[in-house]
């Protein structure tokens, strides 16, 4: 397979975009009343934007692991933009957790 599949690059620009949004989020922080409203709005948009990168990974590594068990050609790009795309995710649930240390609760 020569061509890059669509679902690990829209994965991996959600889950940037989540990187972007949580970024933003941390700049802002919570402490001015004012922009508090903006903090809260960014990080619920950086948790959405990454629900959905993982559910588009896992839509994208059943066909990509099929096609592995099969024996068939699989597309190393998409491999490899899947792998990025896992790494990105799971350094963004241990930054931004949704509770406890780090989430946008209580700051």
């Amino acid at each position: 397979m020569s061509s890059t599949p669509v679902g690990p690059v829209v994965a991996l620009a959600l889950a940037a975009g989540a990187a972007a949004s949580f970024s933003v989020s941390d700049a802002l922080g919570s402490v001015d009343p004012g922009t508090e409203q903006l903090f809260v709005g960014t990080w619920l948009l950086g948790w959405v934007l990454l629900c959905w990168a993982s559910l588009v990974s896992a839509a994208s590594a059943v066909p990509l692991l099929r096609r592995a068990v099969t024996r068939q050609p699989v597309s190393r790009s998409g491999a490899g933009l899947l792998g990025a795309t896992l790494a990105l995710i799971v350094v963004l649930v241990s930054t931004h957790p949704l509770w406890g240390s780090g989430s946008g609760y209580g700051a």
